[in-house]
This record gives structure tokens, C-alpha cells and sequence, in this order.
């Protein structure tokens, strides 16, 4: 079965099973109703027309009955809700594979850096983008480390290894991906930064000491005990209970400003603690077969409880305090018993034994949402495959290598193979030069992912990679186009000093300068970064640039791309082949755009 055709069953299974749940929804509010009317009107009746005992016989089981329907269209919605989620997660994989992925909203755009050695030239995050196209992501945490895996990977080979493994299982497990797919798309809270709670959690010193801590359990005490004593006809004083309350009531002022910031602190959570309390749950209960992943589990246990408990009891907690935002429950619970005050100790006992876990969870969340954006490129490209990496020598050696961001069908696959070599690349405009050299790159970034590549097969080594691609002039600071690819360029030949491995890919070196400055800056670049550690390809128009894979000590090896012509049409293969270019095709684009070309006298 294809790969388009298997979410193309699941989105059909989960549009067919949404239409039932709405029947169902629709006939469950249509029974709560008639429920509520007819229990009103048996209830009216009998307190009419019976004896008092059956009207609150009949008023109990109506609100039973009610109470029961209502529960049961909550849980219908949440399973609507979630259907909704799980139909946009396999559209989402179509678009992916279709190539209208373009549309999704979160692109990254905030982790665009234009002075990243490389992120910005190989469209790692913005619109149309690597992260737009791959992330499945909805935590803050997720997302940053989506982010840091693209930008920042640990260049280690068994960690990379570790990590395709775990991609290879995590692919595997369309409903475990879905599920924790839904639980971001259900609460949006989660992708704002939980920096607030986390900073409150590992803060150790208490609100209140030991002392006012046991006073204050002593006091709602003996005012519930001298109440009930009261009540049931012990010689005590009404005043007794009364000044006790009075006492409570002052407590509460005095401690109101101060236990409000402590429980809001939490409160404005309270979603997305819920919404974590299900990402752990998800992730317990998951049977894992991968080291790494069974590890990242085993991780969500301290003292011997899981996190999920413990982020239950937070969120229990949580609820508590909620009945401070209603003013009668805040008096009654508060004069009686300081409500707020014991919620607050409730808070610190559970940061007390919690705290210093809260953002290791939060990260093993946002770790289990990276490598799941990992897993769903091999879940729509089973085909790809994983690199295997070379510790000697400078290699990239790639057969049937594509772009990964292209729709299949529309991808032109090469075979190119750089060992401890400089390749220059020529060929006419539009043949295919630049979307090379960013196949090349983000498939690298890819691979050091722990991701699967869109090649055939990739050997490589772990290489710093730099770019020279899309410059841009700077206004503000009075940077032209070509100044800004100077102080580009130099960023790369100033690392090669530190005699470290790297590759580099600079495309249309110098275009924004005369010819014959451009082939002496082009020629004077190779051979700064002509060194052992270093690799790499620049694409130019100055075929003379070619001349230098002819001169003694140089490493340099010429590649190039061509063009037909039929029936007077501009064709391109996109096809790599080895040697120079011989071929132009700058005056053809030039008529046939309608530019009236004349001979220079």
C-alpha cells in the first residue's frame, strides 16, 4: 500500500467515525433536554399532587439522570474534538506530501538568525520552510528543541545513531503520534513558555513558617469543633466560634495579597498542567522497544512515582484553589477554614518533593515532540533512508540524493561524490546550481538530526557546516550586497582556521562585483580554503574558475549542469554531470522574456 493511500484510509476512517459521534452529540443534547423537561414536569407534579417525599424522589433521579447525559455529551465532545484533531493531522500528512505543507501556520519564524552559519540559506525555519514542513511539535519545549536539533545538533555519532533508532520506532506508531499530536492541538497554552511555573517550582524557600503553618491548621480546628459543639446543645459560648471566625477573617486579609500572587502564579496554568498531566500519561503507558525512548521514559520517575501521579496531584491542587474566584465560596471556605493558606501549603509540599523534576519532565515531553517530527518524515517517506557516517577522511558521497522540501514527483535525483575535495559547479541560470547545494546542506542537517535522508544512500562525516547563499544588503547599518557576502565569506575562511572539519556551500560567489574582481576574489577564496579539514562546492558563471581543477596542489574537482534545446524551447535535466560547463543561456531567457537584445559595436 502507498504511502498517500494508507492516510488517505485513516482520514476516511476518522471522517466517518466524526459524522457518527455527531449524530451522536446531536441525540445526546436532544436527550439531556427531554430529560430536563420531563423530570421538571414529574417533579412539579409530584410536589403538587403527591406527598413531598416523591417530589424529592423524583426531583433526585431527574437530576441523577440529567447529570448523566451531561457527562456523556462532555465525553462525546472531547472524542469529537479529538476526531477533528486526528482528521487535521492526516491532511496535514497529504499536504506534506503534496506539497501544499506551504499553508501551515506555525513556521517558525521567530528562529530565523541571519548570521547562523547556516539556517537561513538552507530554509531551516520561515515560510516554506524545513520546520514548517517537519514539525509536529506544540510545546514550548518541543518546539525549542525541534529548533536546537536543526540549528544546533550534538554532531556525536552513536547519539545520532541512538536517535535514528528511535525515529525507526516512533515512525512506527501512528496512534501514539496522533494521540500526542492531539493533546498540543487541544490546548494552545502549551506553546507559551512555562518559565513563570517552572521558576516558581524550584524556588525552595517556604511562604509561611513552620510555626504559623501549625496555628494555621489549629485554628480552622477548633472553629469547625466548637461549631458543631455548639450546635448540638454543649455548654459553649455562640461567641466562642464567632470570635474564632473573626480571627480567620483577618488572617485571610493580612495573607490575601500574598497568597493570591502564589496561587495565581499557578492558576494561569492550570490548561496547560492539565494538558501535560495527559502528554506524560501518553507517554507512560506507550510500550516502548527503544533504548533510548524506554530511557526518556524511566526518566519521568522520582522516588519511585510517576510524574503523571504527581502532576495529577498539582493539578488537583490547582482545582482547589479555584474556588477563590467565586466570592462565596472564597468567604465560607476561607473564614472557616483558610482555604487559601492551606492551598499555598499544599503548593510548597508538592514543590518541596516536585520542583526541581517540573522542567526535566517539561523536556522529555519536548524531546518525545522532536524526534515524533523525525518519525513523521519516515512515516510519508518510507522509502528514505538513513545516512552512514565516515570518521576517516572528508566524505559526502550521495546516490540519488533530491530535495527534500520538493514533491516527489517533481524531484530530480543525483549521485555526487566529494572525498577530501573542492568542487566548483558551473552551469547556465535556472539548471539547477543553488537547489544543489541546498540539497546537499539540508540533507547534512538531516542527517545529523538523527533523521532519514532523501538519497538513496549518504555516507558522510561529521562536518561544522557553513553557507554563502541568499545575501541581502543592510540599509540600517550602511552594508551593501556585496560588502555583506565579504564579511560572509570571511565568517567561513576565519573558521577553517581553527582546523576544524567543515564544509562549505557558497553559491554565485562575488555576483555583485565586476568579473574580473569576481574571478580573482573566487580564485583567492579556494585557495584560502583549499586545507585537509575542509570541503566543499561554490557555484559560479566564470568558467575559468574551472582552470584551477588543472593546477598542481589544488584538490579542486569541476561539476556541472546543461541545457537543451527543442522546437526552440529552453529544456533542463537538472541532472549533475562531471567536468565544466560549455554551454550559456543568458540572451535566450533574455528574447524570450521580451528583451530586445543588440550588438555591442
Amino acid at each position: 500500500m502507498s504511502t498517500n493511500i494508507k492516510f488517505i484510509n485513516r482520514l476516511q476512517y476518522y471522517q466517518d467515525q466524526k459524522e457518527k459521534h455527531i449524530k451522536r452529540f446531536n441525540r445526546t443534547s436532544n436527550i439531556r433536554m427531554l430529560v430536563f423537561l420531563i423530570g421538571a414536569g414529574i417533579t412539579g407534579f409530584a410536589f403538587l399532587k403527591t406527598e413531598s417525599l416523591y417530589g424529592y424522589s423524583a426531583l433526585f433521579l431527574s437530576l441523577l439522570l440529567f447529570c448523566y447525559f451531561v457527562f456523556k455529551h462532555q465525553k462525546i465532545t472531547r472524542e469529537l474534538n479529538k476526531l477533528i484533531c486526528k482528521i487535521k493531522i492526516n491532511e496535514k500528512h497529504l499536504s506534506r506530501m503534496d506539497g501544499s505543507w506551504i499553508e501551515f501556520t506555525d513556521n517558525g519564524q521567530e528562529f530565523i538568525d541571519p548570521n547562523h552559519p547556516y539556517t537561513s540559506d538552507l530554509d531551516l525555519f520561515g515560510a516554506k520552510s524545513l520546520f514548517q514542513w517537519m514539525n509536529v511539535t506544540y510545546t514550548f519545549h518541543g518546539r525549542k528543541q525541534l529548533r536546537d536539533l536543526l540549528a544546533a545538533p550534538e554532531k556525536n555519532i552513536p547519539l545520532i545513531k541512538k536517535r535514528q533508532n528511535s525515529v525507526t520506532e516512533m515512525a512506527q506508531k501512528d496512534n501514539f503520534l496522533e494521540e500526542l499530536q492531539c493533546i498540543g492541538m487541544l490546548t494552545a497554552e502549551v506553546k507559551n513558555d512555562p518559565d513563570t511555573l517552572i521558576a516558581y517550582a524550584e524556588e525552595s524557600s517556604p511562604s509561611y513558617t513552620k510555626l504559623l503553618q501549625i496555628i494555621f491548621y489549629i485554628v480552622p480546628a477548633a472553629t469547625i469543633l466548637t461549631m458543631v459543639l455548639f450546635f448540638n446543645g454543649f455548654s459553649i459560648s455562640i461567641y466562642v466560634p464567632l470570635i474564632l471566625i473573626i480571627i480567620q477573617m483577618v488572617i485571610t486579609a493580612i495573607g490575601f495579597s500574598k497568597n493570591a500572587l502564589t496561587l495565581y502564579t499557578v492558576f494561569q496554568f492550570k490548561e496547560k498542567i492539565k494538558a501535560f498531566h495527559h502528554f506524560i500519561q501518553l507517554i507512560e503507558k506507550e510500550n516502548f522497544q527503544d533504548e533510548y525512548l524506554m530511557h526518556l521514559q524511566t526518566e519521568l520517575y522520582h522516588a519511585e512515582k510517576s510524574a503523571s501521579l504527581q502532576i495529577r496531584q498539582l493539578e488537583r491542587i490547582v482545582a482547589a484553589s479555584e474556588l477563590r474566584y467565586n466570592f462565596i465560596s472564597f468567604c465560607l471556605m476561607n473564614f472557616l477554614s483558610l482555604w487559601d493558606f492551606h492551598c499555598v501549603f499544599a503548593l510548597e509540599a508538592w514543590k518541596k518533593e516536585n520542583g526541581k523534576m517540573i522542567r526535566k519532565w517539561f523536556q522529555i515531553i519536548g524531546e518525545f515532540e522532536a524526534i515524533a517530527s523525525l518519525g513523521v518524515i519516515l512515516q510519508i517517506h518510507p522509502q528514505w533512508n538513513f545516512p552512514d557516517f565516515v570518521e576517516q577522511d572528508l566524505v559526502f558521497s550521495a546516490a540519488d540524493i533530491g530535495h527534500p522540501l520538493l514533491v516527489e514527483d517533481k524531484s530530480v535525483r543525483n549521485n555526487i561524490e566529494i572525498k577530501n575535495n573542492l568542487c566548483v559547479i558551473t552551469g547556465s541560470n535556472m539548471s539547477g546550481k543553488t537547489t544543489l547545494l541546498r540539497t546537499i546542506g539540508i540533507n547534512l542537517v538531516l542527517a545529523y538530526c538523527g533523521a532519514p535522508v532523501c538519497a538513496a544512500k549518504l555516507e558522510c562525516s561529521i562536518m561544522n557546516v557553513f553557507t554563502s547563499m541568499r545575501i541581502s544588503d543592510d540599509l540600517n547599518s550602511g552594508i551593501s550586497t556585496f560588502y555583506a557576502e565579504l564579511l560572509r565569506i570571511k565568517m567561513i575562511i576565519d573558521f577553517s582556521h581553527k582546523k576544524q572539519d567543515m564544509i562549505f556551500l557558497i553559491d554565485e560567489i562575488f555576483r555583485g562585483t565586476n568579473s574580473i574582481d569576481r574571478l580573482v576574489g573566487a580564485t583567492s577564496v579556494l585557495k584560502n580554503l583549499n586545507k585537509p579539514w575542509v570541503i566543499g562546492l561554490i557555484s559560479t558563471h566564470d568558467f575559468e574558475l574551472c582552470n584551477l581543477e588543472d593546477e598542481a596542489g589544488n584538490k579542486i574537482v569541476n561539476y556541472h549542469f546543461t541545457e537543451s534545446y527543442v522546437n526552440n524551447e529552453i529544456q533542463f535535466d537538472y541532472k549533475l554531470r562531471s567536468g565544466r560547463c560549455t554551454t550559456t543561456n543568458a540572451k535566450y531567457l533574455m528574447r524570450m522574456v521580451g528583451i530586445e537584445l543588440y550588438d555591442a559595436e
